[in-house]
């Protein structure tokens, strides 16, 4: 068995101690968005060294994966404290963004490239659903993978557009479904992994139209487009099918509105805020859960807020001792700045 990955700063930061971008005093955040806009501005202008530098990372097999959040991981500033990093690039204070899109574009193109108009494969659905860890392991298979919810029509409909003008006419569509409980734990435990989360506002809004823009892609079935749905299981079962069987699939499929979904996810993420001063599984760092809150409807943003302080006043003594997280993280040593403190 392979040893675990050392900690890296910002998760030594003891768990009670950690703060969202939103907490920050607005001079600090000012100074996080200039110091990713001028990262991402100098990334922009060195395109080609800095998509050099994407492919040698891992997960992007080797520059042929297109995706947007491992790209921003080339920030500097990002990597030193991700959650704050990433939250930073949604704040629209911020210009930071408009660069990593000028240079995803350029991404996508070089990845066609690599392709030689080879097979193409896409992932779309809402977060959280299996998407990259479906990428990784059947990328190699193909010329270019683009891996991102995709759940736009108008977007998916350029995307198909400017693989069929790269020479690529065999595509591939996969969509990945999961229930929402289901991928909510999932997007917290990536959290802890990564340093990402996502609002629940955009999560329901992927999750709610994912189904529909896969159904609207059905008269291009067979002509070029080759249609999956596969349905993530937690219990290690998951179901794939293909063409007019995974269009039927998701036409049975239950779907809701973008409320109904919203409010779904809403009431799943307070029923873990309420256990989790017992449950040890449900105690996920408090910037994260921080930002969620900040992402809830007002009138349940209230009962967050206070559920958060509680398990605070009773997790954090216990998460202190030793400087040890609740799940017993390695502790920060003296030496280290606070990467994670706001």
């Amino acid at each position: 068995m392979s040893p675990l990955p050392a900690p890296l700063p910002w998760q030594q930061v003891p768990w009670h101690q950690r703060r969202s971008y939103w907490e920050l005093e607005e001079g600090l955040r000012r100074d996080l968005r200039e110091a990713l806009e001028m990262e991402a501005a100098d990334l922009a202008r060195r395109a080609e060294a800095a998509l050099d530098d994407y492919a040698a990372r891992p997960g992007t097999l080797g520059g042929q994966l297109v995706n947007g959040d491992v790209l921003a991981t080339l920030l500097p500033t990002l990597r030193r404290n991700p959650t704050q990093g990433y939250e930073a690039l949604e704040d629209p204070g911020g210009r930071a963004s408009v660069h990593l899109n000028a240079l995803a574009k350029r991404l996508r193109d070089r990845a066609l490239g690599l392709a030689r108009g080879g097979p193409v494969i896409i992932f779309m659905g809402g977060q959280a659903t299996g998407k990259t860890t479906h990428a990784l392991a059947l990328g190699s298979a193909f010329g270019a993978v683009f891996d991102a919810p995709h759940t736009d029509p108008d977007g998916v409909a350029f995307l198909l557009e400017r693989i069929r003008r790269a020479g690529c006419g065999e595509v591939h569509l996969a969509y990945t479904d999961r229930d929402l409980d289901g991928a909510l734990r999932a997007m917290l435990a990536r959290s802890e992994r990564e340093g990402r989360y996502v609002p629940l506002h955009r999560m329901a809004r992927t999750h709610a139209w994912a189904p529909f823009t896969f159904l609207g892609l059905g008269p291009r079935a067979g002509r070029g487009l080759w249609l999956y749905h596969v349905r993530v299981d937690d219990a290690g079962q998951d179901l794939m099918t293909s063409g007019q069987e995974a269009l039927a699939s998701v036409r049975a499929r239950p779907k809701q509105a973008e409320s109904a979904v919203a409010y779904q996810l809403q009431t799943a993420y307070l029923s873990l805020l309420r256990i989790q001063t017992h449950d040890p599984r449900t105690w996920y760092p408090r910037d994260v859960l921080a930002g969620l809150n900040r992402s809830l409807d007002p009138w349940r943003r209230l009962e967050a807020d206070h559920l958060l302080r509680r398990c605070l006043e009773s997790v954090a003594p216990r998460g202190a001792e030793g400087g040890s997280g609740p799940r017993g993280g390695s502790a920060r040593g003296p030496e280290e700045p606070g990467a994670g403190v706001g």
